[in-house]
């Protein structure tokens, strides 16, 4: 079922209008799993120009599941000298105060970094959230029978740079989906 052309239009209105801005920065996480004991094990951060703010591992409390191992391929041996979550958080703090976080599925990223935060004793990240996947659903313009946008998977492909499926490739794609959905 294909969406009204108004949701097109307002997808497009809104990644022009971030464009034109500098006050936003494109987040993605990597985490040892999706339920709520889940952490985040890698965090990176683009500026609005595609300019790297922040790539990094991060050491968990405990062990890296296998299954979530399989998607992102990072282990514990990987992740056995990264900083904790404790030591990013203050520069986090820094880097998106006063910004909006774009990421691609923002629920996702937002609860997986806030209940790092509580499992570490950190109040959450204060930020606004903004949510790429949403308006990329709009933008491409199908809904379920019974309403509502179809959210898609982050685009991967040779147009968009970056296909390993890490926290930084994934804020590079974000960004080509926002500069996508602005070309109209």
């Amino acid at each position: 079922m294909d969406v009204p052309q108004p949701a097109r239009v307002a997808a497009v209105r809104w990644a022009r209008d971030l464009l034109e801005r500098a006050d936003w920065a494109i987040l993605d996480t990597e985490t040892t799993g999706l339920d709520r004991f889940a952490q985040v094990i890698q965090v990176a951060i683009l500026g609005p120009d595609g300019s790297t703010v922040v790539d990094t591992l991060v050491r968990p409390h405990g062990r890296i599941p296998p299954d979530a191992t399989a998607v992102h391929g990072i282990t514990d041996a990987m992740v056995a000298t990264a900083p904790d979550y404790r030591e990013i958080h203050r520069r986090l703090e820094q880097v998106l105060a006063g910004r909006t976080v774009i990421c691609y599925n923002a629920a996702f990223d937002s609860r997986m970094l806030q209940q790092t935060a509580q499992r570490n004793e950190l109040a959450p990240l204060p930020v606004r959230w903004d949510c790429a996947m949403k308006m990329y659903a709009r933008y491409v313009g199908r809904t379920h029978a019974g309403g509502g946008y179809r959210w898609l998977p982050l685009p991967r492909g040779p147009e968009y740079p970056g296909t390993r499926h890490q926290a930084i490739h994934d804020c590079l794609a974000t960004l080509e989906v926002v500069r996508r959905m602005a070309r109209g």
